[in-house]
C-alpha cells in the first residue's frame, strides 16, 4: 500500500502545484518503496523491488493522463509515454536503491541478531 500510496500522494502534489513531476514525486517514490520493502516479509522483497519502476511509470502516467488528457490524444500519447519513461528513469533507480538498501540493512540486522 505504501508503495503506491506515497507516490501517488507526491505526483498530485506536484501536479496540484505546477505541471509534471517535481521533487514532491521523487521524494515520496523512493520513502513509499523504502517503507514497502521495510514492511515485506523476505518473500516479498523480490516484489517491491521488482515492481518499484513499474509503480513510478503507472503513477505518473496516470496522474499526467488524469491532470491533462486533452495533451495526450492520438500519437501524442505514445510520444507523452516516451517522455515518462526516460524523465522517470532516474526516480525509477532511486526507488529501487531505496528498497534494497532497505533489503540489505534487515539482512545484516537479521543476521546480528542471530549471532548475538
Amino acid at each position: 500500500m505504501a508503495a503506491v500510496a506515497l507516490p501517488l500522494v507526491g505526483a498530485v502534489i506536484d501536479e496540484l502545484s505546477g505541471p509534471g513531476m517535481g521533487i514532491a514525486f521523487d521524494v515520496c517514490a523512493v520513502l513509499g518503496m523504502g517503507l514497502a520493502a521495510a514492511l515485506s516479509t523476505r518473500r516479498g522483497w523480490w516484489w517491491v523491488v521488482a515492481a518499484s519502476p513499474l509503480v513510478v511509470l503507472g503513477v505518473t502516467a496516470v496522474v499526467e493522463f488524469a491532470a491533462d488528457s486533452e495533451k495526450y490524444q492520438g500519437s501524442k500519447l505514445a510520444t507523452g509515454s516516451a517522455k515518462w519513461v526516460v524523465n522517470g528513469f532516474p526516480v525509477m533507480a532511486q526507488a529501487v536503491a531505496a528498497a534494497l538498501l532497505v533489503i540489505v540493512v534487515r539482512v545484516v540486522q537479521d543476521r546480528r541478531r542471530q549471532h548475538a
